[in-house]
């Protein structure tokens, strides 16, 4: 329905309602005598020229609350507290008239009162009735007939929203039959016609009696270990659970309530939702050019799509592996708000080509992301993870200052901390170096800063893609230490804070994100073998296989002796960096590039070696 047939539907509507309200509300003050012989003959010959002017008023106050912009089959609580804004607003103005006028120009003060309510009951039983019409039609259709039968847990907000949106909505495939809540009073009530039967664990009970196919878990704020028990408890009867997004998806608009999905081991590692000061983050990359190097890595894409919302001028994508970085590519042309993207393919490594595109794109802001992070693979190739995380962060960085980008941030890791391997080791020399170039005076125009952030959950290469690898092919799940733990974020939430730290002080910064508490690596491989309705040591065996070399029991995202500062966010620290002389500074810088030359000639022995006595460098 277009714009004009719909507004002049409603004008439609809205004129006979209100015309007919006007007059019955004569009709019940006065009665219903033949002709006018029941209304006082002071107000005979005037009743009539009044409605004259009072329905078009009444239908401008409708028209000023937007009243004619919705669609007719759509009737929510917005709506409804407009159209009583709207009938208030004329009933208001009707009753100064009268006073102001002594009575002459308006209807009594009892037609107005009785008018005001039958027409807004009018109004607003039309439009729900146009909607429950709407949506038994769609709800008479075969795909609706067909609907899973869902069993609803929560009877809050989220359970609230998520019936009304099926409801609404029967395309979706999905009918709720019964409620369950924790809460004892609300035990043998009813949402939106849906009775609260009782607990949630009370399900299997009702599971055969209702006849219901799936649960839904509608507990965004619940705390992990409450998901945990209903998932285990579902998944023992093998009863199919989903949940709805986290709060800060449902918060911030991204996802919504009726968007359900599997239960995920995020859900199990659960903090508070990171709120991000996203106007801050707007002016400092809005209509700027942006760089990501490693823009196909799983930090690198999350920090690329989170950029094409703020508006840059430009979004320059660098990554060596084309495949990942089409993949970014595409998911940043889907997202609303893109900006203007160029995309290069290309190895950080290769000076002349980064070269060329410094010169090319002229990038103002850069997040670099590119290295190796593979523990393992890089403890056996000590020379590429040094060429890769550490020479090219300082060429990329020294680029950076001759072509006057005004800010740029490393990606570092809690693996830099104290390092007791070659890929940790890589990353607290690259942090370095970055420090050496500001206490050399050698940064110019340019802000450094450095972010350190632990494990993310769903990068290429964690944990937890293997272990659910082996969960689904029934093999033995490979946990290194029973006691190791490790902290973990979600992939949105690092990258997130990550530009919210971009945008704090004024170069030479070392930021920590607070990555709540560390978690042990066996629970988590539990809780994914359960998550799948098995049972750990009985259905799925879970071995230990002992720590790897460079492997450390504990990480720490900090070392004792680096003092922590609060800054404007909760969820970012400045770690308080110790300062050099200039010449202290260009002396290691010196040594850095020596030790390069050392490295590209050495054995991996005598390589890992030299790339230790850098790192012990203060």
């Amino acid at each position: 329905m277009n714009r004009l047939v719909r507004f002049s539907t409603l004008f439609g509507l809205y004129f006979l309602l209100a015309a007919a309200s006007y007059w019955l509300a004569w009709r019940l003050r006065f009665g219903f005598y033949p002709g006018l012989d029941g209304v006082p003959g002071r107000f005979a010959d005037k009743w009539l020229i009044q409605g004259l002017y009072l329905v078009p008023l009444k239908l401008l106050c409708l028209y000023v609350f937007g009243q004619f912009s919705g669609l007719i089959r759509f009737f929510r609580m917005p709506d409804a507290v407009r159209l009583f804004m709207a009938s208030s607003l004329f009933s208001c103005s009707a009753l100064a008239v009268w006073v102001l006028s002594s009575y002459r120009y308006v209807p009594p003060g009892s037609v107005l009162l009785v008018d005001f309510l039958i027409f807004t009951f009018l109004v607003m039983g039309i439009r729900v009735g146009i909607r429950l019409m709407d949506e038994r039609h769609k709800g008479f259709s075969s795909q609706a007939r067909r609907a899973q039968r869902i069993a609803v847990v929560g009877a809050g907000e989220a359970g609230s929203s998520l019936i009304a949106e099926l409801f609404s909505h029967p395309e979706l495939g999905m009918r709720p039959v019964a409620l369950f809540d924790d809460s004892p009073g609300k035990i043998g009530r009813t949402l939106h016609g849906i009775p609260v039967l009782g607990a949630p664990e009370s399900i299997p009970d009702f599971y055969k009696t209702h006849d219901f196919e799936k649960v839904v878990l509608a507990l965004p704020s619940a705390s992990p270990e409450r998901i945990r028990d209903l998932t285990v408890l579902m998944k023992q009867q093998r009863i199919l659970v989903e949940t709805v997004p986290a709060l800060g998806q449902i918060l911030d608009g991204s996802r919504q309530p009726v968007q359900t999905r599997d239960v995920r081991i995020e859900d199990l590692l659960y903090r508070d939702p990171v709120q991000l000061d996203t106007e801050r983050v707007r002016q400092a990359v809005e209509g700027k050019s942006v760089l990501v190097t490693g823009a196909g890595g799983s930090i690198g894409s999350e920090l690329a799509l989170q950029l094409a919302s703020f508006q840059p001028g430009k979004l320059i994508l660098l990554d060596r592996s084309e495949a990942a970085l089409f993949l970014t590519m595409q998911q940043c042309l889907e997202r609303k708000g893109s900006a203007a993207l160029e995309i290069c393919v290309l190895d950080v490594r290769d000076a002349d080509e980064v070269e060329r595109m410094f010169a090319e794109h002229q990038p103002e802001i850069i997040f670099h992301a590119a290295a190796h992070k593979h523990v393992g693979m890089m403890e056996r190739q000590p020379r590429e993870a040094f060429t890769n995380n550490t020479m090219a962060t300082l060429h990329l960085a020294r680029r950076a200052v001759e072509h006057r980008v005004s800010v740029f941030c490393l990606i570092s890791s809690d693996k830099a901390v104290e390092p007791s391997n070659v890929m940790g080791a890589t990353k607290r020399v690259a942090e370095q170096a970055i420090q050496a170039l500001v206490d050399a005076g050698e940064s110019g125009g340019t802000a450094f800063n450095r972010v350190r952030f632990g494990n993310v959950i769903g990068s290429s290469g964690s944990v937890i893609p293997i272990f659910e690898k082996q969960i689904a092919e029934r093999r033995a799940v490979t946990v290194t230490d029973p006691e190791m733990t490790r902290y973990f974020m979600t992939i949105p939430e690092a990258a997130g804070l990550v530009l919210q730290a971009s945008t704090y002080g004024n170069g030479g910064c070392l930021f920590t994100l607070d990555m709540g508490e560390p978690v042990r690596i066996d629970d988590v491989a539990r809780d994914l073998i359960r998550l799948r309705g098995l049972e750990p040591d009985v259905d799925i065996p879970v071995v230990y296989s002992g720590r790897r070399e460079g492997e450390k029991l504990h990480e720490a995202l900090h070392s004792p002796s680096e003092a922590v500062e609060a800054t404007p966010h909760e969820k970012i620290h400045q770690i308080k960096v110790s300062r050099q002389s200039a010449d202290q500074a260009r002396a290691f810088l010196r040594s850095l590039d020596e030790a390069a030359e050392r490295i590209s000639a050495a054995d991996p022995t005598t390589a890992k070696d030299i790339l230790f006595q850098l790192a012990k460098t203060d």
